[in-house]
């Protein structure tokens, strides 16, 4: 009976082990699971000392530094000599990099395994004014100084435009090749500050372009600001406008008018559109909060500079429209910041050894004395532009497919090529790039936010 009282004993201590045993092993495999699916998805901030990093726990995050397209041996100090500064990162693993500037380090998230490796890479501010040569002849970037005696004197600080027949001036933007207009003057609630103005032009190669056909507007008589049967030329009520700052900023697809008095459906996706509308980072590129001055004259028989002056002012003519700005307190519905050029971008725009006899010109000349030849805005198409005649309801200005600037075919609900234009954000910054070609279609400009 002891005998047996005592195995039964001896039993029971045995199962307790085991289940002790047990019960470790899980809490292992547990903590193990912790580490691997819960832990590196928290936040990590990695304190550097000396270009090192102290890794946090066993998740080993390894990084790498580059300048350019050269390695660095650590991470570039704060205020560092060589005027470095973070430009961009990303990490395999589907971590991402949030950058802190004021601790001058990286806080890592959505680190969810182990190994992980980022790449950080440091560069330098370019700024056109500064950085880029000013040349007085053939292709790339002038100074333009302007003497306007009409309007605020604000608009008199000088400007820099990228001129000639194809000037070094593209940019990587959308994903896409569009190209810088140059450092512009614009209205803004502060007063007449400096914004870089890019265009998306129809002569990239190999880059889906805005087809031949679109309508700048169309609405019967009494119709919002139309007057007439064939449309409005108030910028602030067009159906392009609209379109631009719709469907096309947002990536949809949704109704549009090419020339016609119905509507057609125009697709933007981000999928298979054609061509593609702005993705989430161009979105946050564009400064909303700039004024468009939508000032028209009666004719293109003036200069770039007196047409500079003219859409700057109040010139409304003869179409009922609501203002003679576009801001995002006076448009009925949509102010995303997407636009068109002006006549005056288009007259600055010439270069070459003809460039002081065509802005001493007529912009309705611009098809004489080689302008157009030199002239990287012009296109073989006829090109909307986003400002009004001033003699008519439903007229606009236009590049002709010869080059000059007219209003003879351009009634708002007429057929024409668009090239949307823009102003990239005060935040929204050029890498300075150490290559020649720099700005070339192969090896265009690079942008990226710097606060």
């Amino acid at each position: 009976m002891k005998l047996k009282k005592y195995q039964e004993k001896k039993e029971k201590k045995k199962n307790i082990m085991l289940i002790c045993i047990g019960v470790i092993v899980l809490l292992g495999i547990s903590l193990l699971v912790y580490k691997t699916f819960a832990v590196f998805n928290e936040q990590v901030s990695f304190p550097f000392m000396k270009g090192k990093v102290d890794y946090y726990g066993n998740s080993d995050v390894y990084f790498a530094f580059y300048h350019d397209s050269e390695k660095l041996d650590s991470m570039p100090k704060k205020d560092n000599e060589d005027g470095l500064i973070y430009i961009d990162s990303n990490c395999d693993n589907e971590a991402i990099i949030e950058w802190d500037s004021e601790r001058w380090a990286p806080t890592v998230l959505n680190l969810t395994k182990s190994k992980t490796k980022c790449t950080l890479y440091f560069g330098k501010l370019l700024e056109l004014d500064k950085d880029v040569p000013i040349v007085t002849s053939g292709n790339g970037l002038y100074k333009v100084s302007h003497s306007v005696s009409e309007i605020d004197q604000e608009w008199n600080q000088t400007e820099y435009r990228y001129a000639g027949a194809n000037p070094n001036n593209y940019v990587k933007f959308n994903n896409e090749i569009w190209r810088i207009i140059g450092l512009v003057n614009v209205k803004t609630e502060n007063g007449v500050e400096q914004r870089i103005k890019i265009i998306r032009t129809n002569d990239v190669e190999n880059q889906k372009s805005f087809e031949y056909g679109y309508s700048w507007d169309y609405k019967l008589n009494g119709v919002g600001s139309s007057i007439g049967n064939l449309g409005s030329n108030d910028w602030t009520d067009s159906q392009l406008k609209d379109m631009l700052n719709g469907i096309y900023y947002s990536s949809l697809s949704g109704e549009c008018y090419k020339a016609s008095s119905n509507p057609t459906m125009c697709d933007f996706t981000l999928e298979k559109g054609t061509p593609q509308g702005l993705n989430e980072i161009a979105r946050k590129m564009v400064d909303k909060n700039v004024i468009w001055n939508l000032g028209g004259w009666e004719n293109s028989k003036i200069t770039a500079n007196k047409f500079y002056e003219k859409e700057r002012g109040i010139n409304t003519g003869n179409s009922n429209r609501y203002s003679s700005e576009w801001t995002n307190l006076n448009d009925t519905k949509y102010h995303n910041g997407i636009g068109l050029i002006y006549p005056s971008d288009y007259g600055y725009a010439v270069g070459g050894n003809v460039r002081e006899i065509c802005l001493d010109a007529n912009l309705y000349d611009y098809n004489n004395n080689d302008c157009r030849e030199n002239d990287w805005l012009r296109t073989q198409q006829n090109n909307f532009l986003i400002t009004s005649y001033s003699l008519s309801c439903d007229g606009v200005f236009a590049i002709d497919r010869i080059g000059l600037i007219d209003t003879s075919f351009s009634n708002v609900d007429d057929p024409a090529t668009i090239e949307p234009a823009l102003y990239l954000s005060k935040n929204v910054k050029i890498e300075k790039k150490l290559s020649d070609d720099y700005g070339s279609m192969n090896n265009p400009f690079t942008l990226f936010f710097y606060k």
